[in-house]
């Protein structure tokens, strides 16, 4: 068993016998739960589904998530681990990100959610978040190259930057599509002084974010794989060429979010958070000078299954390690 890079010259063999993992991820707009079956190499899903959170607008209006947002959170863990059981799964993996990171109630939380669920989240620090969604993607990248991994979430934006021969570095930011929204409020669909609003926003909240000539920006995140279903055929390349963000944008701008939602298979409630990604991604290549854009279908989850695989439970101390043979492998 082994994985083929981007250019077919590198490989890792297979850390394990296949099995199956399941690991659940607490968010700012939603709880994950991601059941595959893999051999530390390869993963193919068995089951990948969410359900909505409030988790980011509790933290960003009120600081803390509260007991009773938490005991729910603990009771919808349960409910997945009782379905990864049935599907095979010896254990489930929990991990938690933006809104437990920031919530003043943490601790709290914590507990109310093990309490509920028999399970205690790892929160995980930005690199950690960073360094997993690398581990996660599915498509072949070029690592002779600079890239640029960047995702997209409801209350921050990881970004790795990867250069050959040098180990990844990571950012975290504070932005994210709903805290953008919830900052904003922008109008539904927003306004020209929306749209101004929303760009300053990002890339104020990106400044920090090396320039990388010449890089590949690879989104991974909910927010890129939806905004591909405005120009379909950029689902089939997974390329986004600056004619094709101008275009989801003029979308946007025109149309109000249960529209969108109508005309491309998106919630309402998915749709609405579009134009605070699309300036979160503006600023992003801004900033980078990135001249490509391509989106991954892989991402913290599907990075933590490989972890999870190769390493078992003491993951945590060896990501950086884990990204390491990944790259060789796409070398």
């Amino acid at each position: 068993m082994v994985k083929r890079g981007a250019r077919g010259g590198g490989q890792i063999a297979a850390a394990t016998r296949a099995g199956v993992f399941a690991v659940a991820d607490i968010g700012s707009n939603s709880i994950h739960l991601l059941v595959a079956v893999s051999d530390g190499v390869r993963q193919e899903t068995i089951l990948d589904e969410s359900l909505p959170s409030e988790l980011g607008r509790l933290v960003e209006r009120h600081g803390e998530i509260g007991s009773r947002a938490a005991r729910e959170v603990g009771a919808v863990i349960r409910g997945f681990a009782d379905r990864a059981q049935r599907l095979g799964a010896m254990q489930l993996s929990v991990v938690a990100t933006e809104p437990l990171r920031r919530a003043s109630d943490r601790k709290e939380a914590l507990r109310a959610i093990a309490d509920a669920s028999g399970q205690t989240p790892s929160v995980l620090s930005h690199e950690e978040e960073g360094l997993l969604t690398v581990l996660g993607l599915l498509h072949g990248h070029d690592h002779s190259r600079r890239l640029i991994v960047a995702d997209i979430g409801g209350g921050s934006t990881e970004v790795v930057l990867l250069h050959p021969d040098q180990d990844p570095r990571t950012f975290g930011v504070s932005i994210g599509s709903a805290r953008l929204l919830a900052r904003i409020d922008y109008a539904d669909p927003p306004r020209p002084r929306d749209w101004h609003e929303l760009r300053r926003a990002a890339q104020v909240a990106l400044v920090d974010i090396p320039r990388q000539p010449r890089g590949r920006l690879v989104l991974v995140g909910g927010i890129a794989t939806r905004l591909l279903k405005l120009v379909p055929s950029t689902m089939l390349t997974r390329e986004i060429l600056r004619e094709d963000l101008a275009a989801m944008g003029e979308q946007l701008a025109r149309n109000p979010a249960k529209e969108i939602a109508e005309q491309h298979g998106i919630s309402p409630r998915r749709a609405r958070l579009l134009p605070a990604g699309i300036a979160i991604i503006e600023a992003l290549l801004h900033q980078t000078g990135a001249d490509e854009l391509v989106v991954d279908h892989g991402g913290i989850r599907e990075g933590l299954i490989i972890a999870s695989a190769r390493r078992g439970s003491s993951w945590r101390g060896q990501l950086t390690e884990l990204v390491g043979e990944s790259r060789l492998a796409g070398a």
